[in-house]
């Protein structure tokens, strides 16, 4: 399912990976200046799209959260 607001797809996103860390994977595309993030257990998929550079800081904000979350030993 696509999310058009950033703030909802983040919160979505970081509930879906710590429901289920070891099955979630997540998929970054950018392609003719869009970017698509995806995040999917299998079960659900949870879709972001922009083409907004200020959206990129945001991302990457959410990426080192994601990846502090799958770096720590504790889940």
């Amino acid at each position: 399912m696509f999310i058009h607001s950033w703030e909802e797809f983040a919160k979505q996103a970081e509930r879906l990976y710590l429901n289920d860390p070891n099955g979630c994977r997540l998929c970054l595309k950018y392609r003719n200046k869009k970017l698509l993030i995806r995040l999917t257990d299998n079960r659900t998929c949870l879709q972001y799209k922009t083409k907004y550079v200020q959206d990129m800081k945001k991302v990457e904000k959410f990426m080192s959260s994601l990846l502090r979350h799958m770096a720590s030993k504790e889940i």
